[in-house]
């Protein structure tokens, strides 16, 4: 439910999903054997996970009762945020009775929006869901709420949905009868009862403001490569200074609005995490990801690691720019920046992987699609355009396969689709260098990470993949 969070979140909470036991990877655990089980369980993981900074608890649906009474249980420096619940005075349930058919449970399910099909049709997966279902409604028909004699000590949020059908019936203003105090309450329009999941970009934006702590949008990290390539104080401003161009944090451009982001505001957390499209900056990847970008070339050639930098999917240029800019501030001279993409947007697919099909990303082309005569000149704005960058225009299966590559410290991936993460790890990945990196922006979406997958299963790849903001994620190879 909660996949993609961190990158929502950016710096304003560091997030870490809860798994309840007798679910998921705790499934061999017992379950509880009440509601105050649960939530003894919970607060002893959120004990063991905060930080000096505090805590802050979401829960949605059943997991708001939990959420509730594991609050009652920690320090007084939280913040809880409940989503989707009535007030538990005015009753969850249960909404079916021991003997309900498993059938009336999953029109109901179906009902109020909970159960994608293709679960539906699994019958054996279906029955072990609803098992589940059963027992969390067990757990509540014997938890018993009690409005408190003393106010629950810290900030309460309730995110509500406008047409749940969980909730319809109910006040969100009651549950300050069951924290004992004033809440602050945010209504999500048109998304049913997972408006969490369906509608996380303005759920994340909510907490993010209610949680108010921010970073500086203008803050990027600083480093340097040790021994004799140690950046001196200006190159380490010249390379601050390109990412907050590339990004555009400086003058903010708005971003275009897309089918899963409507925003036609800036936000610096969005931008900074790489959650919009914007209209004029250079790249879309976000501040952590050119971060990460620049650790794993810092660490390239402060480990001697041959090979040139390339990129499969540059859109704008951005990252390829900066990757140059690196090249430049360190006065490396023999290495070459590569820019693998079709330069007219994203390929129609039409007979390839479903999952491809599935998401039109053709369909964004007057987005997506950027010239090759743009990105040179986008490169020329930097000064940075030079034989040290080379072109590879085309489609990833009909360029990759004969590049005049001849070997790589670090491959990019940013094609979003099956078949383009494929083509470019089945025809550059044997050129990469042992100690080189694999950078995979679109490891959020699955097709993406399924290719990812399916190459390093046929490979025999076993390098850790390691998470970058939530979206991206990236390997070294050792071998």
């Amino acid at each position: 439910m909660f996949r993609g969070w961190s990158a929502l979140m950016g710096d304003a909470a560091r997030v870490r999903p809860v798994e309840l036991a007798g679910k998921g990877a705790r499934a061999d655990e017992p379950a509880y054997a009440d509601v105050a089980d649960a939530a003894a369980d919970v607060a002893r993981l959120v004990r063991a996970e905060a930080g000096p900074g505090g805590w802050a608890l979401l829960g949605h649906s059943m997991g708001a009762v939990i959420a509730y009474e594991a609050a009652r249980l920690l320090p007084g420096d939280g913040h809880l945020v409940v989503s989707g619940c009535p007030p538990p005075q005015c009753g969850f349930g249960p909404r079916w009775r021991p003997d309900t058919p498993d059938q009336e449970i999953v029109d109901f399910l179906r009902s109020v929006g909970d159960l994608p099909e293709e679960l539906a049709r699994n019958t054996e997966a279906m029955a072990y869901y609803v098992g589940l279902l059963r027992a969390d409604e067990a757990l509540l028909a014997r938890h018993t709420v009690l409005v408190p004699d003393t106010p629950l000590g810290i900030p309460v949020t309730v995110l509500w949905g406008d047409d749940d059908p969980v909730t319809k019936e109910h006040d969100p203003e009651r549950w300050r009868e069951t924290v004992g105090r004033p809440v602050s309450v945010h209504t999500v329009s048109g998304a049913g009862h997972q408006f969490i999941t369906r509608r996380a970009q303005d759920c994340a934006r909510v907490l993010r403001t209610e949680l108010a702590v921010r970073r500086d949008p203008h803050e990027t990290r600083r480093t340097g490569v040790d021994g004799d390539l140690l950046m001196n104080t200006g190159a380490q401003m010249y390379l601050d200074l390109m990412k907050k161009v590339l990004t555009n944090v400086v003058y903010e451009d708005p971003p275009i609005p897309s089918a899963w982001a409507s925003d036609t505001a800036y936000d610096h957390i969005n931008r900074g995490a790489g959650l919009d499209w914007p209209s004029t900056a250079h790249t879309m990847v976000g501040l952590r990801r050119l971060d990460n970008l620049q650790d794993c070339v810092e660490r390239i050639l402060r480990d001697d690691i041959p090979g040139d930098l390339l990129e499969t999917g540059v859109w704008r240029g951005g990252t390829c720019i900066f990757m140059r800019g690196m090249l430049r501030a360190y006065e490396v001279a023999d290495r070459r920046v590569w820019c693998a993409d079709s330069f007219q947007g994203m390929p129609e697919v039409v007979a390839g992987h479903p999952g491809d099909v599935e998401l039109g990303t053709h369909e964004f082309n007057d987005v997506m699609g950027v010239s090759l005569d743009t990105v040179k000149r986008n490169f020329e704005t930097y000064g940075l355009l030079d034989d040290q960058v080379r072109f590879l225009p085309g489609w990833f299966r009909d360029t990759l396969p004969t590049a005049p590559v001849r070997r790589l410290a670090l491959l990019r991936l940013d094609g979003d689709l099956y078949e383009s993460t494929m083509d470019a790890l089945v025809h550059l990945y044997p050129k990469l260098s042992v100690g080189g990196f694999v950078i995979v922006d679109d490891y959020l979406i699955d097709v993406c990470r399924e290719a990812v997958h399916d190459f390093r299963h046929q490979h025999g790849i076993h390098d850790e993949i390691q998470d970058i903001d939530g979206y991206g994620a990236f390997w070294r190879r050792t071998s």
